[in-house]
């Protein structure tokens, strides 16, 4: 029972940690240069897949920094469920980073997921969790509305020469003007 209970605070607190990160040190540049920069990358050609995630050294320091300050509080208070936040903040990390990839390069995800985050893409400051949407809906950062005529989800492009597929994957407005 500890561990489920760990496991639903550990998805909570890792929602929590991307939201805050994403709001603040990839969309706010004094806070964090280095993430803003990054981050703009992504949003300027959503679709490259060495823009699209944080490299692996990054994950790693994520996920030590959170779960050593879970560790103090599991400690402090003996709530033992230190497993279960563990098990679930890599299990956020992991399918964070899949779902992401996949809603870039046009893969299958669940619709909802590509709309809330291609949304993003659009309207750069709502929706700053990738798939889960706990805490835009709480601090009012979700938003689910396109400019008329933009395309939710990606298209894929195959190059004739190569074969290759690709995907465009940033919302494509029609819009006069644009």
């Amino acid at each position: 029972m500890r561990f489920l209970a760990g496991f639903l605070a550990g998805l909570v607190w890792s929602n929590w940690t991307e939201y805050a990160y994403h709001r603040w040190a990839m969309h706010w540049p004094s806070l964090y240069q280095t993430a803003a920069i990054r981050h703009a990358l992504h949003h300027s050609a959503p679709s490259n897949r060495q823009h699209i995630t944080m490299k692996f050294g990054f994950w790693i320091a994520i996920f030590i920094t959170n779960i050593l300050f879970f560790a103090v509080f599991d400690r402090l208070l003996h709530l033992r469920i230190l497993t279960g936040v563990s098990a679930a903040f890599l299990t956020y990390i992991v399918a964070g980073i899949e779902i992401h990839l996949r809603i870039h390069d046009g893969r299958w995800v669940p619709a909802a997921f590509r709309a809330h985050h291609l949304c993003h893409h659009v309207r750069p400051q709502k929706n700053f969790n990738i798939f889960l949407p706990i805490f835009d809906g709480l601090l009012g950062s979700r938003n689910m509305s396109f400019p008329s005529g933009a395309a939710i989800a990606p298209r894929r492009n195959r190059n004739t020469a190569t074969g290759e597929a690709s995907a465009l994957v940033a919302p494509a407005s029609t819009e006069k003007g644009s």
